[in-house]
């Protein structure tokens, strides 16, 4: 009896050890997992900076997470991710569908690139919807994934996104801004029981649903504040405005010093050189007033096309 009790206790000891073990290698593994697993589903670049995922607790934290952007965009990525907290199901990693209880992402920053055809944001959710398939592809389809049951699908009982901005790029006025962006507010998003609905979703479905609510609180912003965007570009011109007024200086100040050796030649250069200026000045205003309205324009454009990408505001109201 007492050499079974030793044998049990050093059974009992072995397990303790190797959940400890398996407790502080779970960052790493998890850490490795994203870096491997994201770029391959997402199809662009995906890093983490750091992970920690406890079993015990039931909690995980990322921290440093990037999402680039597909090809044709020119911005430095697509999300940037300061810090997401998750408080997850333990018994529900056993199953076929993980629960999430909640995700908490503090600190998003979106760089909305708007190119001559598309978004980057809009490319992605689009790369990530399954190209429609004809009739007997779809039954063989529906073969494939009855046969594969060890897929694993989330459930995403709460979601929210809170402290988050956006920086708006558009490809067709760099020329005017220079390549800068023009950033926004974005309003806090929630999103609950996600995947709830048909026992779980797969992480691509669940990301996709996800970047689509994101759509939807972009347009939202972007539509909100077109007014802003308008005036920021008028700024672009104002700026025009005064370099052409140096231009005028320049140019009269430079006929002077050519009426100076000639004084016909320098008048008729000095006068031309005025009439230049002005010309510069008053297509600079005319410029940066017209650039100011069509920003106006093109910001409710977009902000309309992003709020009509998000299905789920419009399932609710």
């Amino acid at each position: 009896m007492k050499k079974l009790l030793k044998i049990l206790g050093v059974l009992l000891a072995i397990i303790v050890i190797a959940l400890v073990v398996l407790e502080f290698s779970l960052d790493r593994v998890l850490h490795q997992g994203f870096n491997s697993f994201a770029p391959k589903a997402l199809g662009v670049d995906a890093t983490l900076a750091d992970a920690k995922l406890s079993l015990i607790r039931g909690k995980a934290s990322l921290e440093g997470l990037h999402i680039g952007n597909p090809p044709g965009f020119n911005t430095s990525g697509l999300l940037d991710l300061g810090k997401v907290s998750v408080k997850l199901d333990n018994a529900s990693l056993l199953t076929d569908t993980i629960v999430i209880h909640e995700i908490l992402v503090d600190g998003l920053v979106v760089t909305y690139e708007k190119g001559l055809r598309d978004s980057n944001l809009g490319a992605l959710i689009e790369s990530l919807t399954p190209a429609e398939a004809p009739d007997q592809d779809k039954e063989e389809a529906k073969k494939e994934k009855s046969a594969d049951k060890s897929e694993k699908k989330v459930v995403i009982e709460k979601l929210s996104i809170t402290d988050s901005k956006m920086n708006v790029s558009m490809t067709g006025l760099s020329a005017v801004t220079g390549g800068g962006s023009v950033p926004l507010p974005l309003p806090p998003i929630t999103l609950t029981d996600l995947g709830k609905e048909k026992e779980g979703v797969t992480v691509v479905e669940a990301i996709q649903r996800i970047l689509t609510e994101i759509a939807g609180a972009a347009g939202t912003a972007i539509a909100g504040s077109a007014k802003l965007l308008g005036d920021g570009l008028g700024a672009l011109g104002e700026g025009a405005t005064d370099a052409g007024k140096a231009v005028i200086g320049g140019a009269v100040d430079a006929g002077k010093a050519v009426g100076g050796a000639a004084v016909d030649t320098g008048k008729a250069v000095g006068g031309a050189a005025v009439d230049t200026g002005k010309a510069v000045v008053g297509g600079a205003v005319d410029a940066g007033k017209a650039v100011g309205g069509a920003a106006v324009g093109v910001g409710k454009a977009i902000g309309g096309t992003l709020q009509k990408m998000n299905p789920l505001k419009s399932n609710d109201e």
